[in-house]
């Protein structure tokens, strides 16, 4: 009989494709499968505890299951989990850009919400060439990047970025031609 890490570990190895991963190597090792998390720490699905160095890279920077967060988030669930703002509003998003533009500097006083780093990215870029285009400079359509940079996954932040790696391997997909 398997222990539930030995099952958890089987399915994550024939279902799951983890990002960022080698999964030719990742599959002949143990992998790290995480449970819960509780304020800095994540804690594994064998009771081992971990910092949680990667959750500021992402989203998570206030920590896990911190009170008041869960709180706010079970009262909106027991609204609505979610609504568009494609041709409507709704009350949090509308209440919340009030809140943002009010701590942010003059002159920024819109607020366009997107679900992760890599998505604003590609929502960035796309509103600055809607710009410029918009101006009638169909010139402006070049970006500039500084070495090393990663601003996320998508392949609009990808064109952006400056990682070696991800320039060659995704080259023909940002740079228009084909390979």
């Amino acid at each position: 009989m398997l222990t539930d890490y030995e099952r958890l570990a089987n399915l994550n190895k024939d279902y799951l494709w983890n990002p960022f991963t080698q999964m030719k190597d990742y599959i002949s090792s143990d992998p790290l499968i995480i449970e819960r998390g509780e304020g800095i720490k994540l804690y594994d699905v064998q009771g081992r505890a971990y910092y949680d160095g990667f959750s500021s890279v992402w989203l998570n920077v206030h920590g896990h299951n911190v009170p008041e967060l869960n709180q706010a988030i079970t009262d909106q669930l027991s609204r609505v989990a979610h609504s568009t703002l494609l041709g409507m509003a709704n009350r949090p998003a509308i209440e919340l850009a009030e809140k943002l533009t009010g701590i942010a500097p003059s002159g920024l006083n819109k607020i366009f919400y997107s679900d992760s780093g890599a998505a604003g990215v590609e929502i960035a870029i796309k509103m600055a060439f809607q710009y410029w285009q918009n101006k009638g400079v169909k010139s402006k359509k070049a970006f500039i990047t500084m070495n090393q940079a990663y601003h996320g996954d998508t392949i609009g932040a990808v064109s952006v970025g400056a990682i070696p790696l991800y320039i060659r391997l995704r080259a023909s997909l940002t740079s228009g031609q084909s390979g």
